[in-house]
Formats: C-alpha cells, sequence, structure tokens
C-alpha cells in the first residue's frame, strides 16, 4: 500500500462549515425576488455541486435562458459577496491536523477561488504551505472530472496512490474512483456519510482528530 504524501481537502462541508452563510445569502436573494425561502437542507445538499447547480434547481425553468441564468448568478453574486464573511468557522480539529500533518496540503473545491482564499484569510490559515487552492472556476472541468484533482496531485509530484481525497459529497467519491486515490468521507459534511461510503468511499471520519491516525493506519 502506497504511503500518503498529499492529502486534498475539498472546501464547503469539508474543511469549513460555510453553509449558514449561503442560507443567508441564497433566502436574502429569494426574498428579493418576491419569492418564498427554501430549507436549510435543500441548500446544504446542493454546495457540493456549485453554485449553478443551485440556482438550477431554484429556478429550472429561468435557467433554460442563457441571458435568464447570467442575470440571476449576477443578482445572487452580489448578495453572496456581501455576506460570505460573515461566519465561515473550521471544522472541529481541522487546524490541529494542518499544522500536525507533515505532508502536503491542497484543497479542490467547486467553489470560486475568489472566495475561497479570503475566507482562509479570516480564519488565519492562508499562509499554510498549500500546494494548490483550486476552484471550480480555476480549470475548464469541475470535480468529480479528474483535471482539478490531477491539477493538486501533480504540483505535488506525488501519484494517485499517494493521495488522500477527504470530502462529505459525490463529486469526492466519484473523483478520486476516477483516480484511483483513497477518498475518506467526513461525518459532519452536507451529504449523508453512509450515502459516501455506498458510493465508494474507502475510509470514514467522525471527525478530524481522525484523520492522522487514520493516515498512519493506511500507511
Amino acid at each position: 500500500m502506497a504511503k500518503i504524501q498529499l492529502v486534498i481537502f475539498d472546501f464547503d462541508g469539508t474543511l469549513v462549515d460555510t453553509a449558514p452563510d449561503l442560507i443567508r445569502a441564497t433566502n436574502f436573494y429569494l426574498e428579493s425576488q418576491g419569492l418564498d425561502p427554501i430549507p436549510e437542507a435543500t441548500v446544504r445538499a446542493e454546495i457540493g455541486m456549485g453554485l449553478r447547480k443551485l440556482i438550477l434547481d431554484v429556478f429550472p425553468k429561468e435557467m433554460q435562458s442563457e441571458a435568464n441564468r447570467r442575470r440571476i448568478e449576477g443578482d445572487f453574486l452580489k448578495i453572496y459577496e456581501r455576506e460570505y464573511l460573515h461566519s465561515p468557522a473550521l471544522f472541529p480539529g481541522a487546524r490541529e491536523f494542518l499544522t500536525e500533518w507533515e505532508g502536503a496540503i491542497a484543497i479542490v473545491s467547486n467553489k470560486r477561488a475568489r472566495f475561497i482564499h479570503p475566507i482562509l484569510e479570516k480564519l488565519g490559515i492562508h499562509g499554510l504551505p498549500w500546494t494548490r487552492i483550486i476552484g471550480g472556476d480555476t480549470y475548464p472541468n469541475m470535480k468529480p472530472h479528474p483535471e482539478p484533482f490531477l491539477g493538486a496531485i501533480q504540483a505535488a509530484g506525488v501519484t494517485p496512490e499517494e493521495t488522500l481525497i477527504v470530502g462529505d459529497g459525490t463529486p469526492d467519491v466519484a473523483g478520486a474512483l476516477a483516480l484511483g486515490s483513497r477518498c475518506a468521507a467526513v461525518a459532519h459534511g452536507y451529504q449523508d456519510i453512509e450515502e459516501l461510503m455506498d458510493l465508494g468511499a474507502t475510509d470514514r471520519l467522525e471527525s478530524f482528530h481522525e484523520l492522522l491516525p487514520l493516515i498512519r493506519k493506511i500507511t
């Protein structure tokens, strides 16, 4: 079994709890359109697939028009830019792992990269030695396509077999399976961990306090 050299983290729902700000922004936008708010669980379930998927589900008919899609995305982003730094928080144990782990670390997210960097700054971890910070707009393809994962893997100079992908959504598990990497599903995420294990996640994390022992165990 290959020794893990690189840990790739998903962002929303895995490394950072960003849901409260996204839920608030979504419902502020709906209110501005004279629409009823949607349940928190609905927003959480869509976060991992990116903003466009969320908007598509909320406005399926309007999104069939390119002009409407651009207008809706633009209007929503104005609100999200106002709200997204209100209350992001690292999940318990994440900071401890990031400071104790001596291998490479990277972020591969479907969130726009321009939102990731300020959140990391606010949380005081932007200055860590990230191999890559990859957003949903960094490459032509988003997760679960292997391209963004390979960007981080190649930058670290390791192989997919030496990589552990930590995530909370289908794109993370599907990407890991396509690459032949291990994937640890987190219990605190926005998608049910049992669903992720059924999809093929190789490991489960009840908290980040288990991550370092897991790496030592599997290598």
